[in-house]
């Protein structure tokens, strides 16, 4: 265990490193890092794949080359599973996502390691050559060392949640069927602004990568808005059910019925006088013509979007009283179409 967790500290480390010492780092010792995980990961699958030499298909799985079954296994609504097999097999999916991606997250850092190094040199004897002139160059220098922050922090935390993984499918291979059970998946009120402000960093990285216009850009925007009126929704719809039922412990769960044009719809149906809908509507509209034609757009018009959008929503929103007679409405619909399940 103290080694698993010293492969994980080691891309940490790397990420914290000053200028001086990134560029002073012997790129052998990552590559022989990813040597190491190679070896460590295939002699993961091999002892898996000996704990389930009674089950022919999660054998398969485990050396299975295609990627899809995974994503299709790996990718779902971890409630959703009930049975042993189920569960396994999700865990073994992410297992091996977890896997490739480490693989090809220490890949790139290694050719951007060797890059950095390269351009780090160039610094030192203020060669400028390949750029403008010396305040580009270190503007380049600045911008790959970011890079390789994130890369290393990825890593790191795509290793750590690989071990766990493991070890969470050894305990569950020895746990008797009869025996098993899914553990709940926890979605706690005091989440809630936690997961509103993790939105607004995101959709605020995405704007700065390209200061001046981007792709997706507005798309982050589309998708932060969306996450911000259900998370504030369902807040007051969790109010309206356990007002009404006189049960604080009642919980909601919206479902992956529920589509972009339901939230959006339910802004129109709760507040049909306002122009919140119309602008969620232009934007929607807008940031499918960008992504799938890939047309940059202006990023003021993202930032003002976001902006003063998200702040009308919040006020908006916040106003509703959970005892609203349109929100009983939408709760009824949501429900008998299984878009919004009680837990």
């Amino acid at each position: 265990m103290t080694n698993d967790i010293e492969i994980a500290e080691f891309f940490n480390r790397l990420s914290l490193s000053n200028f001086e010492d990134m560029a002073g780092k012997n790129n052998e010792d990552i590559s022989s890092r990813l040597k190491s995980l190679e070896v460590r990961f295939g002699n993961d699958i091999e002892e898996l794949t000996q704990l389930s030499v009674s089950h022919k298909t999660r054998a398969k799985l485990l050396h299975s080359a295609n990627t899809v079954e995974f994503i299709l296994k790996g990718i779902v609504d971890e409630s959703s599973l009930n049975t042993q097999t189920e569960y396994i097999n999700y865990l073994i999916s992410k297992l091996i996502l977890c896997q490739k991606t480490v693989m090809l997250l220490v890949n790139i850092l290694v050719n951007k390691h060797d890059r950095f190094k390269f351009l780090w040199k160039k610094h030192d004897e203020k060669d400028n050559s390949n750029t403008k002139d010396y305040r580009y160059l270190f503007h380049t220098i600045y911008e790959l060392y970011g890079q390789i922050y994130g890369l290393c922090q990825n890593i790191g935390t795509a290793i750590r949640d690989y071990f766990h993984l493991y070890h969470k499918i050894k305990s569950t291979l020895s746990t008797r069927k009869k025996d098993f059970k899914v553990l709940p998946v926890q979605d706690s009120e005091f989440q809630v602004s936690e997961r509103i402000n993790e939105i607004n960093r995101e959709t605020e990285n995405c704007l700065l990568v390209n200061p001046s216009e981007s792709i997706l850009g507005l798309s982050a925007v589309r998708i932060g808005l969306e996450s911000l009126i259900i998370i504030k929704i369902g807040d007051k719809i969790r109010q309206h059910i356990r007002t009404k039922s006189r049960n604080n412990e009642i919980d909601i769960r919206f479902t992956s019925k529920l589509k972009t044009g339901d939230i959006f719809h339910i802004v129109k149906e709760l507040f049909p006088k306002q122009k919140e809908y119309e602008a969620l509507d232009k934007i929607y509209d807008m940031s499918i013509k960008t992504v799938h034609r890939a047309i940059s757009y202006p990023n003021y018009i993202s930032w003002g979007c976001y902006s003063f959008v998200t702040e009308a929503l919040e006020k908006t929103i916040g106003k509703l009283n959970p005892d609203n007679v349109k929100l009983e409405n939408i709760i009824v619909r949501l429900q008998n179409e299984e878009k919004l399940c009680l837990i």
